[in-house]
């Protein structure tokens, strides 16, 4: 009876997979081909094809025709192996969409999966996700949103927009000077100045609500939000700088003190990085499990603002040479690439994909806010601003 309950969990399980392990396109390879799609039964629905077709096109790894009538007849790889498109993806629409994904060598198809039916941008950015996903073997950026700040003439806001710059929302928040901002989840974590107090603060996107957690006339710098009840921050004294953690509630725990000038604090689920002049020059630290610093960038006389992805094993940070340029390092095998040329390209903040970085650069002449590829292939202007945070 055990085996037969244990076959029918195995049996359910993998029968319940929608995608297939094949990698269609590899997108960590350099100079690679676009993939075609096209894109059949939509006509009624031009909200979630326009969103699927403009997703894909824009990471510039896809060429998305369509949209083509569908009438219910099966598929038929043959009528597309004359043209250049490599991949159908097929809407049939009746209470729910079902969506299925054709290669032009098969009429069975690579995935199938129902959707409610709705014509607007978020069941297009969830289906494109997982088209994108399906084919990439990577997740997709177009469920993320982006935290960022815009100067006034006498003060600064927080801005939030959608993973390419668009539904702009303005929170309303004005400070002096920003420092930093986090979104994690629909809270807005950001350190600023003004009145001659620095602080750290926590706006609720869901009640519009705003509260003061830490005040203070040294400088506070937010680092990143641990999870939704800590973060990380910087208080710097002039002479002197102290790390800590702190709950929303201000009850804060020391993590590392200095006679340096610090900053930039980083949290990965196991170290903490920053930065410091100890060596003369900005340079990036990190602390060990004994709580000591140690060096981790040796190329370039002014490295700063750090930030790990997802999988902890790639280092993104703003390095000076000729302008500030975006530098990767592999943390594993300490090999160091630049991926910017143009301009100043400041402060990356890596997506929750791993992909795909936001950036600040001013190659156009003013600052704005960038994705860019971890590999420096893909770089697209999103909107203006500068202090980038990507999140989900």
């Amino acid at each position: 009876m055990k085996l037969i309950l244990i076959l029918s969990i195995f049996i359910i399980f993998f029968t319940d997979l929608t995608f297939a392990e094949k990698i269609y396109l590899d997108i960590t390879q350099p100079k690679i081909k676009k993939l075609s799609l096209a894109i059949e039964g939509f006509e009624k629905h031009p909200v979630l094809f326009s969103t699927i077709k403009e997703n894909l096109e824009f990471t510039e790894y896809f060429k998305v025709y369509g949209p083509f009538p569908y009438k219910g007849e099966k598929f038929d790889p043959s009528l597309w192996k004359a043209s250049d498109v490599e991949i159908v993806v097929r809407a049939e629409i009746l209470n729910k969409i079902l969506i299925q994904v054709f290669t032009v060598t098969s009429p069975s198809p690579i995935f199938k999966k129902e959707y409610h039916i709705r014509d607007d941008e978020y069941t297009g950015n969830l289906i494109s996700s997982e088209i994108y996903q399906l084919l990439t073997g990577k997740k997709a950026p177009f469920l993320n949103r982006i935290v960022f700040v815009r100067k006034f003439s006498k003060s600064m806001g927080v801005f939030i927009s959608s993973w390419n710059g668009k539904n702009l929302y303005d929170t309303g928040i004005r400070r002096e000077i920003i420092s930093r901002v986090v979104l994690k989840g629909n809270k807005v974590f950001y350190s600023s100045l003004n009145g001659g107090f620095w602080s750290i603060e926590v706006y609720d996107i869901s009640n519009k609500s705003n509260r003061e957690i830490i005040r203070s006339r040294a400088l506070l710098q937010l680092g990143d939000v641990i999870n939704d009840s800590q973060f990380l921050y910087l208080e710097n004294y002039g002479d002197s700088s102290e790390i800590k953690i702190s709950d929303i509630s201000g009850n804060k725990k020391t993590i590392y003190s200095s006679l340096w000038v610090d900053s930039s604090p980083r949290w990965s689920s196991s170290k903490i990085f920053f930065v410091s002049n100890r060596a003369g020059s900005p340079q990036i630290y990190q602390i060990t499990k004994e709580g000591l610093p140690r060096r981790i960038t040796f190329q370039g006389n002014y490295n700063t603002e750090p930030a790990v992805n997802p999988d902890e094993n790639k280092l993104a940070f703003s390095s000076l040479k000729e302008g500030f340029q975006i530098h990767i390092l592999d943390l594993l095998s300490g090999m160091q690439t630049q991926i910017t040329k143009e301009g100043n390209n400041e402060q990356p903040s890596f997506c929750p994909d791993g992909h795909f970085l936001t950036i600040m650069s001013d190659r156009r002449g003013k600052k704005e806010i960038y994705l860019i590829s971890f590999d420096g292939v893909i770089q697209k202007p999103l909107t203006t601003g500068y202090l980038p945070y990507c999140s989900k």
